[in-house]
């Protein structure tokens, strides 16, 4: 079943599929930042790569499973990710708050 998601969401999981770096940092704000792994990067040099490391590291796939509209711009997508990693699969909350049509901030938790 597909997932009603906003067009920019959309686009960041296709490019991450895809494994195509430079659509997925496109997806982002010059200013956005992404907090994954306890860890914060800001800028779009910095989210790239963070995903540069991510893809080097983990061979993975995240399925958006659902998508909840929260106050302002803000979505929170719960997302399936399956990869070579221990506990796989696992579902995750990805928290995207979009700023001028592209992603303003993404915060990735369990």
């Amino acid at each position: 079943m597909a997932v009603d998601l906003p067009e920019v969401i959309d686009r960041y999981f296709q490019a991450a599929q895809a494994d195509d770096l430079d659509a997925f940092v496109a997806c982002f704000a010059d200013t956005a930042s992404v907090a994954d792994e306890d860890r914060v990067h800001e800028g779009r040099p910095a989210i790239r790569a963070w995903r540069q490391r991510t893809m080097a590291d983990t061979s993975y796939t995240a399925e958006p499973l659902a998508a909840t509209p929260q106050a302002g711009d803000s979505y929170l997508v719960r997302t399936r990710v399956s990869g070579s990693f221990p506990g796989s699969p696992i579902e995750l909350r990805y928290r995207f708050t979009l700023r001028d049509d592209l992603i303003g901030a993404l915060n990735i938790r369990s």
